[in-house]
C-alpha cells in the first residue's frame, strides 16, 4: 500500500467514525426510576455528587422517572462537567454539535471535545485525534497531533483509534513519529500523576459528620 492509499483510506474511516461518534450515546439506566428515587437522586446532585449530576442529566435526556427535557439534561451535565466528569464533558460536546438542548455550535463542542480529551476520555481523544487529521471544525490541520491523539485512544481501548494510529505512522517521518509518541508516553505519567494526587486527595479528607 502506498502512502496515498493510506492516506485515502484512512481520511475515509475517520470522517464516518465522527459522525457515528456524534450519534447521543448517553443513554441512561434501561428501568424507570421510582419518585423516591428521583428525589434522592437530585439531593444528591445538589448537593454536588458528579456522578449523581450525570446520572441526573441522563435521566433528563431519556425522560426516564422524570419529563423528558433536554435543557435539563444539558445543566445538570454542565455542572458535573465543572466537577470533572469525562463523560458529561464528550456528553455536552456531542450535544453542540448536534444542537441537542442548545444551539448548534461546533466552536462550543471543539472545545468540550478537548477539554473531554485531557481528562482521559477515549471518545473524545478519538474524536479530536479525527479533527485534527481531517482539520474538521474549525480544528487545524495537523497529521502529528492527530497521531498522539489516535495513540492515546487506542492506548486506553479504542479499536478504531489504534487502528488509525498504525496508518498515520506511515504517513510521518521518524523523527515526528518518535516526537509524538515520548509526547503521548508524558501525557499519560502526566494524567496517571494527577488522578493519584486526586485519589490521595479524596482519602485525607476528612468525612463530614
Amino acid at each position: 500500500m502506498t502512502l496515498a492509499d493510506s492516506w485515502r483510506r484512512l481520511s475515509r474511516v475517520a470522517v464516518c467514525l465522527l459522525w457515528l461518534l456524534a450519534i447521543p450515546a448517553m443513554a441512561a439506566d434501561a428501568t424507570a426510576p421510582s419518585p423516591a428515587a428521583i428525589t434522592s437522586l437530585t439531593n444528591l446532585a445538589e448537593s454536588g455528587d458528579p456522578d449523581a449530576q450525570f446520572s441526573l442529566a441522563n435521566r433528563y435526556l431519556e425522560g426516564k422517572g422524570v419529563e423528558q427535557d433536554n435543557f435539563a439534561a444539558l445543566r445538570w451535565f454542565t455542572r458535573a462537567a465543572e466537577n470533572g466528569n469525562a463523560n458529561a464533558q464528550y456528553n455536552i460536546a456531542v450535544m453542540y454539535l448536534n444542537g441537542i438542548g442548545v444551539v448548534r455550535d461546533p466552536e462550543q463542542a471543539v472545545t468540550w471535545f478537548v477539554r473531554a480529551a485531557e481528562n482521559g476520555d477515549p471518545p473524545s481523544q478519538y474524536t479530536l485525534a479525527v479533527l485534527l487529521f481531517n482539520g474538521q471544525l474549525g480544528v487545524p490541520q495537523n497529521v502529528p497531533q492527530a497521531y498522539k491523539w489516535f495513540t492515546l485512544a487506542g492506548t486506553a481501548g479504542v479499536k478504531e483509534a489504534a487502528a488509525n494510529a498504525v496508518l498515520v505512522q506511515e504517513l510521518l517521518p521518524a523523527n515526528e513519529v518518535e516526537a509524538m509518541q515520548a509526547e503521548a508516553r508524558q501525557w499519560i505519567d502526566t494524567f496517571n500523576q494527577r488522578q493519584n494526587n486526586e485519589t490521595a486527595t479524596d482519602f485525607d479528607s476528612p468525612e463530614t459528620p
